[in-house]
């Protein structure tokens, strides 16, 4: 492949898994449009605004579907997971009590990439930043303008790739060689930061997951595998289980070109602490040659092959 091609196909690749979004149960950080690096954000006393600087959980928000109403969401905050944002009288509030038509929020695709937010029940009061000012955010429902606009940020972004376990090349040799190899399955993070509600984490991920497995042409065994071990490691009550390392023993065949690759799913965080790899299957390869063949197509290629 050459290197244009190969650039091409990466770039398609990520172009892609930016449209793979999964809206039910998933996480943003949602910017406005104008006032491009300002975040919608419950503060402290519990007032809405927006933030323009350092990232914190109290500006992720989580889309819970109604039921009934199909396309309409509560916005619940991470940080605060008991409020949810509402259009009280024309007014953006969050609010902790009884929940009611006015709390729900459904997204408007304006196809650039941006959403407004209606609310539910007050259906023309879209969400609005009006001024740099943190608290020059609210409810508008007269004329539209580019200040009414929000792009939805997912806390994850998923990336899938075959990774390289081992290699051993034996074609010059006249006798078996055995090597003992670790190998590591379930999901790995890379913080030790605690993490503050594993409901959500997960579920988070699972909707990054299933969002972006639908813009590629996996087979139904590599949905199953990827869902399946994702869903095992989430069972797991402590986080140290999330993942388990075992040594197994390969035999590599007098003769033979010897390689073992794995399935890896890497969940890019927002939050850097967030991050984490999913390592599901493997598979010996074996080969007369200095190529593999891949009958299976067991290896994913960037475009998602």
């Amino acid at each position: 492949m050459s290197l244009t091609l190969l650039l091409l196909t990466t770039l398609l690749f990520q172009f892609k898994a930016a449209e793979g979004v999964e809206f039910d149960n998933n996480q943003f950080l949602i910017y406005n449009k104008v006032y491009h690096e300002a975040r919608l954000t419950l503060f402290q006393d519990k007032s809405v605004g927006s933030y323009e600087h350092g990232l914190y959980k109290d500006q992720l928000w989580t889309l819970k579907p109604h039921p009934r109403q199909k396309g309409c969401y509560y916005l619940v905050n991470e940080e605060h997971p008991q409020y949810r944002l509402a259009d009280s009288k024309h007014t953006l509030i969050a609010y902790s009590g009884h929940r009611y038509a006015d709390q729900l929020f459904k997204l408007v695709d304006n196809n650039d990439g941006y959403y407004y937010i209606y609310n539910c029940y007050h259906t023309n009061d879209r969400i609005a930043k009006w001024g740099h000012e943190n608290h020059k955010t609210g409810m508008y429902g007269k004329d539209k303008y580019p200040d009414q606009l929000w792009r939805l940020v997912p806390r994850f972004k998923a990336n899938f790739f075959t990774d390289l376990v081992f290699h051993f090349d034996n074609r010059q040799g006249s006798t078996d060689i055995k090597r003992e190899i670790s190998v590591t399955t379930g999901v790995k993070r890379s913080s030790t930061e605690t993490i503050r509600s594993k409901t959500t984490y997960s579920q988070s991920i699972e909707a990054s997951l299933s969002g972006a497995i639908k813009m590629f042409n996996f087979g139904v065994t590599s949905k199953t595998e990827f869902s399946v071990e994702l869903e095992n490691s989430f069972s797991k009550t402590t986080e140290s289980a999330w993942s388990k390392t075992e040594k197994i023993t390969f035999t590599i065949p007098a003769g033979k070109n010897f390689k073992v690759m794995q399935h890896v799913v890497k969940f890019d965080g927002e939050f850097s602490a967030d991050s984490c790899t999913l390592l599901t299957a493997i598979k010996i390869f074996e080969s007369d040659t200095a190529e593999f063949d891949d009958p299976d197509k067991f290896i994913i290629s960037s475009a998602g092959q």
